[in-house]
């Protein structure tokens, strides 16, 4: 990591309420004188970001089009005299479009830089827009911040930040940069969180002038670290919450299967003593079915017998009374009334 550092007080973002002086907005220049100023902003001597941020910002007059679009990118990504000098400037530059609004040129500058970016440090923000994001971009800057050269540290740092601050989710960009920085510091013996944190707010009060930007810094680092320690404690107690009513829950769902258990022993007995009782039906219905049967065979006998004594009592009796009916009448002076009286006898026969 380069320590090179800005002066705080130019390094403030437009619009920034701590003690930014009011500054003259710059006169638009047009097409061509705008080119002109902005190649000698380059040459200089002077470290150019300054004036380059506020000629972008501002841009020019005309049309603005991809051609000079694409020789302004150039112009940056290709200065050798100054390291990282397209980095240092989209930085500011992503950090307005994420929280305020840029102008045409700014935009248009912006998203091409940041286009080369990202494939310089294969990028690609569809990866980390699920609710994964957090996680996955942590894997995925310990996997690639370590393929980095350490004499592209500070390139790969500020690249990955520009990229970061596009529309991604506020828990994935706080878990990116601290991944970030955890691996890009140098190795050295780690010092508590209390003493790290008064170091820095010392360092920025014993300045000749306090730096408000690297108390904001500071103070916003910490209260972000609070917000997520908030949140995971409050997760906690949700994840206590649920964890208690799924006990609670269990413990119902333990009583119900118990008794369900009970109800379904019980019926097991019930339908074993069920099922002794029905073959018990069964062998005195069989049994039952075979005395009938026996009796059946036995009675049909017997009455067959009596209807055989019956029916041949009822033939001699006929046959009897038949016979005197017709001797009666078989004779020289037949007797009628002797065979009435047989035929009477027969009628009453059958009548029985």
């Amino acid at each position: 990591m380069d320590n090179r550092q800005d002066n705080p007080a130019t390094e403030l973002t437009d619009g920034s309420p701590i003690n930014s002086p009011k500054r003259k907005k710059p006169t638009k220049l047009d097409a061509e004188a705008f080119v002109a100023s902005w190649r000698v902003v380059l040459s200089s001597e002077k470290d150019p970001v300054i004036k380059l941020r506020q000629m972008i910002k501002a841009g020019f007059v005309g049309e603005i089009n991809g051609e000079r679009v694409s020789q302004t990118v150039s112009s940056l990504l290709e200065a050798q005299a100054y390291p990282c000098l397209a980095e240092r400037l989209a930085l500011s530059l992503a950090l307005q479009e994420r929280f305020g609004r840029l102008r045409p040129l700014a935009h248009r500058v912006l998203e091409e830089l940041r286009t080369s970016f990202r494939g310089a440090i294969d990028y690609d923000p569809q990866e980390f827009s699920s609710y994964r994001g957090p996680r996955g971009i942590e894997e995925w800057v310990a996997e690639h911040a370590i393929k980095a050269p350490p004499s592209e540290r500070d390139a790969w740092l500020r690249r990955f930040v520009i990229c970061l601050l596009k529309d991604t989710e506020s828990k994935t960009l706080f878990t990116g940069l601290f991944a970030a920085a955890r691996i890009l510091l140098p190795a050295k013996k780690p010092a508590s969180s209390e003493a790290v944190f008064m170091r820095g707010l010392v360092a920025s009060l014993s300045s000749p002038v306090i730096s408000t930007s690297r108390l904001q810094l500071i103070l916003a680092s910490a209260i972000s670290v609070e917000a997520q320690f908030q949140e995971m404690l409050n997760h906690g107690i949700g994840l206590e919450r649920q964890i208690r009513t799924q006990k609670d829950s269990i413990e119902k769902l333990g009583d119900q299967v118990a008794k369900l258990e009970a109800e379904l022993a019980e019926a097991r007995n019930d339908g074993e003593k069920k099922a002794v009782r029905i073959t018990e039906l069964e062998r005195s219905i069989q049994d039952a079915s075979e005395r009938h049967a026996l009796l059946d065979r036995h009675w049909r006998g017997v009455s067959e017998q009596q209807l055989a004594k019956q029916s041949g009592s009822f033939r001699e009796k006929v046959k009897h009374e038949l016979q005197e009916a017709l001797l009666a009448l078989d004779r020289q002076e037949p007797n009628i009334d002797m065979a009435l009286q047989r035929l009477r006898r027969i009628g009453e026969i059958l009548e029985k």
